[in-house]
């Protein structure tokens, strides 16, 4: 059963005390191994709850609580520090600084983002590859005669629909003026046509 009582007198050097019990005038032993947070002493005059025990013939406290003690961390110099700096920190909206690596990396991007958008939007990336493309010839014999070359001369056709045939078309784009049958400019005629 717990008991109640004050401290009257507490011996720091050597790590005991007595304690005054609320309805016995005699005063009871206790020693510091059996307080609880031993870093904070006990103060003359705390209230404190506790177990009597008989221990080797001499009645003792154990198992005390401290009624009048609140827990209050003990702060070291750098948990102050800390908090100096978190609340000059609320006070203060935190300035973000960057850096190196993260403009380098933020420089990448959007110069990436650049080369990619800026062909698409201007229409340069198509043109770009069109001119890339290979160009292959492809050899087209006339369906009357292999052997023989026809003779085509510019009589003032300009458009692949006046064409009767490949041949002619690359005869008239490659020798006639004015000519409009090569509108992307690759030296192929007609390509949708033939």
């Amino acid at each position: 059963m717990f008991k109640e009582g004050k401290i009257t007198t507490y011996n720091e050097n050597k790590g005991y005390g007595f304690i005054q019990l609320e309805d016995h005038g005699k005063d009871l032993f206790f020693h510091i191994s059996d307080f609880p947070h031993k870093t904070f002493p006990p103060k003359i005059g705390e209230r404190l709850k506790f177990h009597v025990v008989n221990e080797n013939g001499r009645i003792k406290a154990e198992n005390i609580i401290r009624l009048d003690f609140k827990i209050e961390e003990k702060q070291s110099p750098s948990d102050s520090k800390r908090q100096i700096r978190s609340q000059f920190n609320k006070r203060k909206p935190q300035e973000k600084s960057f850096n190196l690596l993260e403009i380098f990396i933020g420089v990448f991007i959007f110069s990436v983002f650049l080369a990619v958008l800026i062909p698409f939007l201007s229409g340069i990336y198509k043109r770009e590859t069109l001119k890339r493309q290979p160009v292959k010839l492809v050899e087209r014999t006339s369906s009357t005669t292999t052997n023989s070359v026809q003779q085509y001369r510019c009589d003032g056709r300009v458009y692949c629909s006046e064409m009767k045939s490949y041949d002619e078309a690359v005869f008239f784009i490659n020798n006639c003026p004015g000519t409009k049958m090569d509108g992307d400019g690759d030296g192929i005629p007609c390509e949708s046509q033939f």
